[in-house]
């Protein structure tokens, strides 16, 4: 989970103007000062000791796609003066952290933030697997969108929806307060979002939505259609991780749709 900023988007809910609260895509990663560890991490001398599987990012399957997406929204590396390389992963789900943490094989421990939860990775094939990816550090306003295989596409689309992208169902009062559904990806690099907007074109069926640009990040947003559309290409029977509480919202609005047909 980044940083949390209040940015003002003006009728995201209709014709008012609401605040919400919208992560930067990934914390930029600062290279601590020689014999400190980043800020918050917890001081354990055999860090880079501990197990995990090295060799996670070097082949594509579901599981490894939707990580990756995840990573890309929730994640960043970290380059030490002394010698640390390695892979930080935060979000607000303490459970889903959990979840990664196993698949990935890992015996690093996860470690409390004020708004969230940390696991910090310290290894450098990991890190260089990443690299190779496309991921970079200090890369909050300079990522790119990566080449992802199409076949892995929807799997990384979701894990980067569940670590920077947001759903809101509410009543529209002046459409007889039916119920309406927006979704949304964040990021401060306008490449990665624009990137990112072709390819949900190309792959995926979706509008090219509209994009809103704040003081430090630029939001991507689809409407009903465009967000249906959306729901069905990232959970599929295929979907084998994802935010429960994500999902649920998108399941309740197409309930509602149901029964009111």
């Amino acid at each position: 989970m980044a940083e949390w900023q209040t940015r003002q988007f003006e009728g995201l809910l209709g014709d008012e103007p609401v605040r919400v609260q919208i992560p930067l895509l990934a914390p930029l990663c600062k290279v601590a000062p020689k014999g400190s560890y980043p800020e918050g991490a917890p001081v354990e001398n055999n860090m880079s000791k501990l197990k995990v599987n090295k060799d996670f990012f070097n082949k594509w399957s579901p599981t490894m796609s939707y990580i990756l997406g995840f990573i890309f929204a929730d994640g960043c590396l970290v380059e030490h003066k002394n010698g640390y390389h390695g892979l930080d992963i935060t979000s607000k789900d303490l459970k889903h952290l959990r979840l990664i943490k196993e698949q990935l094989k890992s015996e690093h421990k996860i470690g409390k933030k004020e708004r969230g939860y940390r696991i910090q990775i310290r290894n450098r094939n990991i890190y260089n697997a990443l690299i190779g990816l496309g991921l970079t550090s200090r890369k909050s306003k300079t990522i790119k969108f990566p080449k992802i295989p199409i076949r892995y596409f929807f799997h990384f689309i979701r894990g980067l929806f569940d670590g920077d992208g947001s759903v809101f169902i509410w009543k529209e009062p002046r459409w007889r307060h039916t119920w309406q559904i927006r979704t949304t990806f964040c990021s401060g690099s306008l490449e990665f979002i624009k990137g990112l907007r072709r390819e949900l074109f190309k792959n995926a069926g979706l509008s090219e939505g509209y994009l809103r640009r704040g003081s430090r990040i630029m939001e991507l947003g689809y409407a009903i259609a465009d967000s249906l559309k959306l729901y069905k290409f990232i959970y599929n029977r295929n979907s084998n991780l994802y935010l429960e509480r994500k999902r649920k919202i998108f399941e309740a609005f197409v309930a509602d749709q149901k029964i009111s047909r």
